[in-house]
């Protein structure tokens, strides 16, 4: 079972959270899961810009 996390709410602009959900629904995922994604690939590029650096 998934570690169960508090839930964190943001606030996105309306044209940011237009094109999330565009996402998600483009990739079957839900809202969150589009959300993490994006994340973990912009924390991922600064781990590989750091290390080149």
């Amino acid at each position: 079972m998934k570690d169960k996390k508090p839930p964190r709410s943001i606030r996105l602009d309306t044209d940011v959270d237009a094109w999330v959900k565009d996402r998600a629904k483009d990739s079957d995922r839900s809202v969150n899961a589009e959300i993490n994604r994006l994340l973990r690939q912009a924390k991922e590029a600064d781990e590989q810009k750091a290390q080149a650096a």
